[in-house]
């Protein structure tokens, strides 16, 4: 420290809330060891359940059901009669020359047997392929066959069946090609006519198979030209929350080892589960590269606004030690609600930025205090009871925040909450506690190794000078400013209001397996195969008898699947009276193999319809088009109680959610923000401009980010992204307002008038808003060095919504407002006055 300390001021006059913490700050300065022997003991108790986080998240995320939908309705349907075309259906596609060739044959072969043996441990329901249709088709022929030996009498001797097979053969009753099959297969019990159907398809040319196949099944499984096939993989309840996908992807590559596949054979597990699974993969992998570049962005921020290396250190090590206690509160939390990566994820850049500017807010008041002349333990006593009523107020605003996310019902919005409600008071609580005990026991040396730390770094600094040129600009042009960030807002405004945003797991996962195998499907198939639209139902009594239709259904059905098909905007139908797009007459539907029927036709008699469209699913024109369908399903209430489900349906329904709750949460955010504010600061007008102010700064932050990532990079814009940046800054972009309206307020209460209070409080504040701000854009902003989409953008929004509320927006357009309006700041029904001084504590 240089110069020398003058002696201490009076006693500064204090509120209600500063006369309480003062209280509590004597009690913990008294008694410092004591506290941090605390904080030892409980880091001891946590760090085991801390380290057991991961345990509990789910790799999946959230689902984009909303529940009480005609598409949760749908898949709920779904899930109970038709399971294994659910959600937790995976797609393997493989690409090859010829997947038709032997190495193919023998890779799908080797994959249904590794698959068959999660069947056995219950965790995988069934599975499809070109393979499977061959095989099953074999065995039904030759059970057939026995059948009829059976039926002709002819003797269980091995001599006679095997006379037998020659002479259907001799008659052309069966083909020369199935002879020794034949053979081996009416000396065989009945559970080795499955094995040797799959040999023999095995080794067969499935080009010229000797067996007729529907060539309408086989295009379901194989591309028309022969260079693609699709397994269909559905995973049981069994199997948990989180499927394991990467155990699929390993046995596809086992098997193509084993089938000797060659380089030129390409593989890829996809479908929705897929594509979410490899997102939240690919984030998870992205935490350590951002953890790491936000812990140096801290840090040097930290350097640079202490100019010491222990306060920085110290800083950092009380977060991470919150952070522990906050992972085993998440950890307890895990048990009972549904936690996400990205919980985490939240949960941890909060931390790291609502903590550093608590640090900096107390510590810089400490110097302060120190500069005015008290000793060490008083500073730290007065630097708590005025830096913690600020940090309390801020720290209730971001509670409010997260919240209200848990009233939302879009499931990923809730778990984002959780991290905020459990990290926010954690980290608080350290700063109140750890902060004051570590300066009450260091004293000055808290500063140590650094260049003249506890220098009127406020003032004197060349960022003070800017400040204070700042604050002079506001007040000489304060209309003048008020009015172009009002203008410069509008065009902002409506480029928000305006831009087309989107859900699509495709168009938002980064370059993955899935994303891959998803984009390969799309160009041979086509996107409804892997995110179709579906209509599901309970048919009317009469519809359906046994597992068939009956008379009056087939005729209902057909119908109404006629109607489907007439419908603009359709591509295609699927239903049990048409399974391969065309209708079928009774009798060949009657006929239908057992497995193909329950795509449609459930064994309880529900109906399930595939519908295709004609446009990518989640244009405006699929929109249209299920608005059609659903009319269409409305009035066939003959048929039965019509859902429409699917992609298309799940994103626009999921997306009228979203907006409902991005008012919702505005609103309760707001009028809790409100009251506290009212309560704490006895005025009406700051609580509702500061409201305004961080819509503003959400505003510009969206209409750059839409302009950055579509206009310029040409990329799709999450439809999450407003609700995901009011979450955040509706709480922590309230820190900078906060801590300078309460300084204002207090220099009011020590009698400066409205301008020198606002003019020294943009000064004596700006240093810790614009260094925290700095600290929460990088912490935040390092999500842009993700590769998924989302956090990229997630990132940039928050960057830029932090940076624009702590430059621009608080040290320019808050003190032109709060000069503009002067006494009136203070105004409140019962009291037409400014704040009168307190009675000092």
């Amino acid at each position: 420290m240089t110069g020398t300390i003058a002696p201490a001021p009076p006693e500064t006059a204090h509120g209600p809330m500063q006369s309480r913490l003062l209280r509590m700050a004597r009690l913990l300065t008294a008694r410092p060891k004591t506290v941090l022997a605390v904080w030892v003991l409980v880091i001891a108790v946590c760090f085991p359940f801390a380290s057991q986080l991961n345990d509990v998240l789910t790799k999946q995320g959230a689902s984009k059901l909303v529940p009480g939908t005609s598409s949760a309705r749908a898949d709920q349907l779904i899930e109970r009669s038709f399971p294994h075309r659910s959600q937790r259906e995976s797609i393997v596609v493989i690409a090859a020359p010829d997947v038709r060739s032997s190495e193919l044959r023998s890779l799908l072969a080797e994959l249904d047997t590794r698959i068959a043996e999660r069947v056995r441990t219950g965790d995988v329901r069934q599975s499809s392929s070109a393979y499977t249709l061959y095989r099953d088709l074999t065995a039904d022929f030759l059970r057939g066959l026995r059948a009829r030996l059976d039926q002709q009498g002819v003797p269980a001797d091995p001599a006679a069946r095997s006379a037998a097979v020659d002479a259907a053969v001799t008659a052309g009753q069966l083909p020369a090609g199935l002879t020794a099959l034949a053979k081996a297969a009416v000396a065989a019990g009945d559970q080795e006519l499955t094995g040797l159907a799959g040999k023999f398809v095995r080794g067969a040319d499935w080009r010229a198979f000797p067996l007729p196949v529907p060539p309408e099944a086989v295009g379901r499984l194989v591309a028309e030209d022969g260079r693609a096939a699709l397994v269909s993989v559905s995973f049981t309840g069994g199997a948990g929350h989180d499927p394991d996908v990467d155990w699929l992807r390993a046995a596809v590559k086992e098997s193509a080892e084993a089938a000797n596949a060659g380089p030129g054979v390409a593989t890829h597990v996809t479908g929705e589960l897929a594509l979410i699974h490899d997102t939240y993969k690919q984030a998870e992998d992205d935490n350590a590269l951002m953890e790491t570049v936000a812990y140096a962005i801290i840090l040097v921020v930290l350097l640079l606004f202490f100019r010491a290396l222990v306060p920085a250190v110290l800083t950092l090590l009380a977060i991470g030690l919150a952070t522990t206690v906050s992972q085993a509160a998440l950890f307890a939390l895990g048990h009972g609600v549904t936690l996400t990566q990205f919980t985490i994820t939240i949960m941890n850049f909060v931390m790291l930025g609502a903590g550093v500017d608590y640090s900096m807010l107390l510590s810089s008041r400490y110097r302060q205090e120190r500069l005015a002349g008290r000793p060490p333990r008083e500073a730290a006593v007065h630097a708590t009871a005025h830096a913690g009523e600020s940090m309390l107020l801020a720290a209730v605003a971001v509670v409010l925040a997260f919240g209200a996310t848990l009233f939302s019902p879009v499931d990923w919005i809730p778990p984002l909450g959780y991290g905020g409600l459990i990290g926010i008071p954690i980290v608080l609580l350290a700063a109140l506690t750890l902060t004051p005990s570590l300066l009450t026991l260091l004293g000055d040396r808290f500063f140590a190794l650094g260049r003249r730390p506890l220098s009127d770094l406020e003032h004197e600094s060349a960022l003070g000078r800017h400040l204070a040129r700042a604050a002079d600009l506001a007040r000489r042009r304060r209309v003048a400013i008020v009015l172009v960030f009002a203008v410069v807002t509008i065009p902002f405004a409506v480029l928000t209001a305006q831009h087309r945003s989107t859900a699509d797991p495709v168009a938002l996962s980064p370059a993955t397996d899935s994303r891959a195998g998803f984009e390969l499907i799309a160009k041979e198939w086509g996107n409804a195969t892997v995110l179709p639209t579906l209509i599901v139902a309970r048919p009317a009594a009469g519809v359906v008898t046994g597992r068939q239709l009956t008379e009056q259904g087939q005729r209902l059905v057909t119908g109404l699947t006629d109607r489907i098909a007439a419908v603009p905007g359709v591509a295609r139908v699927d239903a049990v009276t048409r399974p391969f797009g065309t209708p079928l007459p009774a009798d060949q539907v009657a006929a239908l193999p057992a497995d193909l029927r329950r795509d449609y036709l459930a064994d309880d008699g529900s109906l399930r319809i595939v519908v295709e469209l004609g446009d990518p699913p989640y244009s405006e024109a699929a929109v249209e088009t299920v608005d059609r369908l659903q009319a269409v399903a409305a009035a066939a209430t003959e048929v039965g109680g019509l859902e429409v489900g699917g992609a298309t349906q799940v994103d626009r329904q999921y997306g009228a959610a979203l907006t409902d709750s991005f008012w919702q949460m505005i609103g309760l955010v707001s009028v809790g923000v409100f009251v506290m504010l009212v309560i704490a600061l006895r005025s009406l007008l700051i609580p509702i401009r500061l409201i305004l102010t961080i819509m503003m700064s959400n505003v510009w932050a969206i209409g750059l980010t839409v302009l950055i990532f579509h206009f310029w990079l040409d990329r799709a814009i999450i439809d999450d992204l407003p609700i995901f940046l009011t979450v955040l800054m509706m709480g922590l972009g309230m820190d900078y307002e906060i801590f300078l309206v309460t300084r204002v307020r207090d220099l009011v209460r020590g009698g400066a008038d409205q301008e020198a209070a606002t003019i020294g409080a943009v000064v004596d504040t700006g240093r810790v808003i614009n260094a925290a701000g700095l600290v929460m854009a990088g912490s935040l902003g390092t999500m842009a060095l993700s590769s998924t989409i989302m956090l990229q953008e997630y990132g940039v929004g928050l960057g830029l919504a932090v940076l624009l509320d702590a430059t621009l927006i608080r040290m320019l357009f808050v003190p032109a407002t709060l000069l503009l309006f002067r006494r009136y700041n203070w105004w409140m029904p019962t009291l037409r006055r400014r704040p009168s001084p307190a009675k000092a504590g």
